[in-house]
């Protein structure tokens, strides 16, 4: 964000974050910093009335139309950091409260204790960099950051009870990278590669759509996740990866995934494309409906486009993207077999902290009997960035 608040002070506090210091020892000066994002957007759907029904769809509204006035794709967050060089070592330690801004729950309504990310990062560029902590996951990270419905809305999420975020075009050609406890390595790999690996804590399966596997997903081993990554002057060419093992009470499965992403910059145009492959993972978050009612795993595929165009303070931007989701187990012709979403967007930036967006999307889902319902979404929203 801009205009970052900074406060530089030398702690008294000897042998904090480096093994092995003594007591003696001076300890570094630290960079402390407070930043922060605030959002609210007007967001107006309207719904499906054709009587159709999409099993598994839990995106779009049917039956009248409705409105929210709620959080856009990047939460309202505050986020703190403090950041040192010691031993030829740098350290960061980070701490995001990332609650969102939208609650329609009476009397302090009813939270959500698990957005916040807090980790700290340890290396340099001869040995790399080691994250330890809760985070964002590298599996699909590189396609979020495309997506323009970061300074606005993209997908509504239940519009009628607001998720904490908004979906961006999650479950429209990408799956969404979460919030995965971790550690990770990354290392620079010559000039122009980046690579990534680390574990995680693995996730439980979980189901907004009503007809997908819940359960525990049996942690026998930490979750492996992974990225190689090559820049160059014009954009970037990335594939990352994404494994656990889920335990059901059919049988045990691997829920895995892949994606590339690529984008190229040309003066003030971009060009961003993405897509992915998936078995037993989900299509809109991980391992979310990612199988069957008993467990079974259901393989999933999209991809996603974008191009947007920077006008001095202004930028537009039109995107597209479909993810497909295949039949498994005691799945129903009427389960979701495809999505797909296009919007149109323009972001105008005041001061360099305040933003004005407006969105219309076109949304479908549809079934495996070729039935489909369809909503349109048109949202104004505001944002300040500090």
């Amino acid at each position: 964000m801009n205009n970052r608040y900074t406060i530089y002070r030398s702690l008294g506090i000897a042998g904090m974050l480096i093994s092995g210091s003594s007591a003696a020892q001076t300890a570094p000066d630290w960079d402390f910093n407070f930043n922060g994002y605030i959002n609210a957007h007007a967001v107006y759907a309207s719904c499906d009335d054709s009587n159709n029904t999409v099993a598994g769809n839990a995106l779009l509204c049917i039956g009248e139309d409705a409105t929210s006035v709620s959080n856009g794709y990047s939460p309202s967050s505050f986020q703190f950091s403090a950041t040192t060089q010691t031993h030829d070592f740098d350290i960061k330690a980070f701490l995001a409260i990332e609650p969102g801004s939208t609650d329609n729950s009476a009397f302090n309504g009813n939270g959500d204790n698990r957005a916040y990310r807090a980790y700290f990062t340890i290396g340099n560029d001869d040995v790399g960099t080691l994250k330890v902590g809760r985070g964002y996951g590298v599996f699909g990270i590189d396609v979020v950051l495309e997506d323009m419905a970061l300074s606005g809305v993209g997908a509504p999420a239940s519009i009628r009870s607001p998720l904490n975020t908004s979906l961006g075009a999650a479950g429209y050609g990408y799956i969404f990278a979460d919030r995965l406890s971790q550690i990770t390595y990354s290392r620079a790999l010559g000039e122009n590669f980046h690579a990534d690996i680390g574990i995680f804590q693995p996730l439980d399966s979980v189901s907004f759509g009503g007809n997908g596997y819940v359960g525990d997903s049996g942690s026998e081993r930490p979750g492996l996740h992974g990225r190689l990554r090559y820049n160059y002057d014009y954009g970037f060419v990335s594939t990352t990866f994404y494994n656990q093992k889920v335990s059901t009470s059919l049988d045990d499965y691997n829920a895995k995934g892949i994606d590339i992403t690529a984008a190229i910059q040309l003066d003030d145009t971009r060009l961003s494309l993405s897509a992915f492959d998936a078995s037993g993972l989900g299509y809109y978050g991980l391992l979310i409906d990612a199988a069957d009612i008993n467990g079974s795993p259901r393989d999933s595929s999209g991809w996603f486009t974008q191009l947007t165009h920077q006008f001095g303070a202004t930028k537009v931007g039109l995107n597209y993207g479909t993810s497909k989701v295949d039949l498994a187990g005691v799945d129903s012709l009427e389960q979701v077999k495809q999505q797909t979403k296009v919007s149109a967007a323009v972001y105008h930036t005041l001061w360099e902290i305040f933003t004005v967006s407006a969105e219309v999307s076109a949304l479908e889902a549809e079934n495996h009997m070729n039935q489909s319902i369809k909503n349109e979404a048109f949202s104004i929203g505001f944002a300040l960035s500090f």
